[in-house]
């Protein structure tokens, strides 16, 4: 899966994130992104699917301008990124959710579904791995209760099954499942 192109959007990715941790404390932005491109590759997706996978978190969590992803990697990219962004932070949680799963819902791109559904791949197994070693202190990293987590969870996979069919959706209904065990888990361990 190596390229320029590829290498470009790691060095992009690197220059928009630096080595900003991630929300819970664990791991690193960019090492994410790495991931979420990972997971779309394995699942034989393109090279611009893999270098908005590398960039998906840049226009959300980041200063980068929408013109660099343009400039660089061409209309269909930034496209694929923007479709995955929920809006500014300032809007509350669970409006700018409902805002991610409605570009969910209205693209016309698998690759834009593909990057969600990978982007939740990682962040489930992460999760689950933190609520698995730090019970319910893990979740005092996250603006969201576990209700409205699962609620988000189960809808976003919901969504992307609505039209599309893929074998990265049955690794997600896989992580979603080992979450919403691991959720149960530590409800009832409260």
């Amino acid at each position: 899966m190596y390229s320029d192109r590829v290498e470009l959007a790691v060095v992009t990715a690197l220059e928009a994130h630096g080595l900003r941790r991630r929300k819970a404390g664990r791991g690193f932005e960019v090492a994410h992104a790495a991931s979420v491109a990972l997971i779309v590759g394995d699942h034989g997706f393109d090279e611009d699917t893999v270098v908005a996978a590398l960039l998906h978190d840049t226009l959300e969590d980041t200063d980068l301008a929408p013109a660099v992803i343009r400039d660089r990697f061409g209309d269909l990219v930034l496209a694929m990124v923007e479709d995955v962004s929920e809006p500014p932070r300032p809007a509350r949680w669970r409006a700018r959710k409902t805002v991610y799963i409605d570009q969910l819902r209205r693209t016309p791109r698998d690759g834009s579904r593909a990057v969600a559904s990978a982007d939740k791949i990682h962040n489930l197994t992460k999760m689950v791995a933190g609520m698995r070693e730090r019970g319910a202190a893990f979740l005092t990293a996250f603006t969201a209760g576990l209700d409205e987590m699962l609620w988000y969870q189960r809808e976003v996979h919901r969504t992307l099954g609505e039209r599309w069919s893929h074998p990265i959706l049955d690794e997600h209904a896989d992580r979603l499942d080992r979450f919403v065990a691991a959720a149960a888990d530590l409800t009832r361990s409260a």
